[in-house]
């Protein structure tokens, strides 16, 4: 089999197939996976059929996640179609979703699920990179985190107020919330997935920091240079390992020396690039707000009168606003502007002795409670989401890619840019992909 509906037979003759659907993030294009899906197509092509999609590019993004997962689902039932039109037979489905994207996978396999698809295919692997599973508000009182919620919750719109968990999306509570009770279809779904795993980033991924990639309380690798890290190694971006350092006085001057350059490019950067991303981005709000919540308004009538599905739809607040139409990666580029400072040096890093193929890296519940770390400071609802989250089974790998923007690395987003995170994909290809 293979990717796109440009290359399906005419007539399949009743051939079996896995049906897996790519869905990138915020911001985002079905270009930003093209080499992932490319890599998993050469590698497992002749047993799958491989839908990117395309239903959510760019500024659809902003419309909230159920908006979005409606579309998603919509384009997913379309593709199921013309596979049963040409004679094949789908008996596995699985979703992999980056970043927003594993957000609006999980609401999307609710809609499916409340359609009775799971009826006829067996939903097999369920995966995420870097996904915001518990949003990403942060309640530390410190100015970094004060604006980087008011940048997210005042310029993404729908989008925005449902990762910072100020929207009400369902009896007064917020999304997140909602996606992750085990009442309701989008857990149910989730839960008879034969397989849950997940990735995230360790290390300069300020969009979508560790702990909600990995649905935990803490994180250990705040302080990255007070850790001994052990890699895969046959991935060297995947971690088998850590350990605390020994309490020492002496500074890894080399490291020190390394990290250089980068206070350098911050301090010529940070003043030119952030006021002009800041008046880019503003710019834009006024129109784009009234066209989000228009396009947010049409879609609900519309669902009205067709009667599709309202009650999973919730309606965007009259007072949200958008920054539509941002270059790519321009707000992550401010957001990530705090990587340019290491917060001192950078970790030990050795490779595993073992052999690892075929068998899960690291203990990630051990490697976890062996930081011996302080819990972060959550919302309820995050808490709750959490624990029901938890309450299920997940294969959960931790990344480190030493790079400035960690986020694009882990899919290779551009292959220009991003090919420090090769072996991250070509990990989920080789091992963790099931057919």
């Amino acid at each position: 089999m293979t990717r796109g509906i440009e290359n399906l037979n005419e007539d399949a003759g009743g051939k079996e197939i896995h049906f897996v659907v790519w869905v990138h993030g915020l911001w985002g294009n079905p270009g930003h996976l093209e080499y992932f899906v490319e890599q998993l197509d050469e590698k497992h092509g002749d047993q799958i059929h491989i839908l990117n999609a395309k239903c959510n590019t760019s500024e659809y993004t902003y419309d909230g996640v159920d908006i979005c997962g409606e579309r998603l689902t919509e384009e997913i039932m379309g593709e199921y179609k013309v596979l049963k039109d040409r004679n094949y037979k789908v008996t596995k489905f699985s979703i992999i979703g980056y970043s927003l994207g594993g957000l609006v996978s999980r609401y999307a396999i609710g809609a499916l699920y409340d359609d009775g698809f799971f009826k006829e295919v067996e939903p097999l692997l369920f995966t995420t990179f870097a996904t915001p599973h518990l949003g990403i508000r942060r309640e530390d009182d410190t100015t970094y985190n004060k604006v980087f919620n008011w940048i997210s919750s005042h310029l993404l719109s729908k989008t925005g107020e449902q990762l910072q968990l100020i929207d009400k999306y369902e009896d007064g509570k917020p999304l997140i919330h909602v996606l992750a009770d085990p009442g309701k279809v989008f857990y149910k779904a989730l839960s008879i997935f034969k397989y849950r795993k997940l990735y995230a980033n360790t290390y300069n991924d300020r969009t979508v920091p560790f702990w909600t990639a990995a649905i935990v309380d803490v994180n250990p690798f705040d302080k990255m240079d007070k850790l001994n890290i052990t890699i895969d190694k046959n991935w060297p971006s995947i971690i088998e390992s850590i350990q605390l350092k020994e309490e020492s006085s002496t500074v890894d001057t080399m490291t020190l020396a390394k990290n250089v350059p980068r206070y350098i490019i911050a301090g010529v950067a940070a003043p030119i690039v952030v006021p002009i991303w800041l008046t880019f981005a503003l710019s834009t709000l006024t129109v784009q707000s009234a066209i989000s919540r228009r396009r947010v308004q049409q879609i609900i009538n519309t669902r009205t009168r067709e009667g599709k599905h309202v009650a999973r739809v919730s309606e965007a607040s009259p007072f949200s606003i958008v920054a539509s139409d941002i270059e790519e990666g321009s707000i992550e580029a401010a957001m990530n502007i705090k990587s340019l400072f290491p917060s001192g040096p950078t970790s030990p890093i050795t490779e595993s002795a073992g052999e690892t193929l075929g068998k899960p890296t690291g203990d990630f519940s051990n490697m976890i409670e062996s930081c011996n770390c302080q819990p972060l400071l959550l919302l309820q609802a995050q808490k709750d989401a959490l624990k029901h989250l938890n309450n299920l089974k997940w294969e959960k790998h931790s990344v480190y890619i030493d790079t400035l923007n960690a986020h694009g690395a882990i899919v290779v987003r551009n292959k220009r840019f991003y090919s420090t995170g090769k072996d991250v994909v070509r990990h989920f290809v080789d091992k963790v992909f099931v057919t």
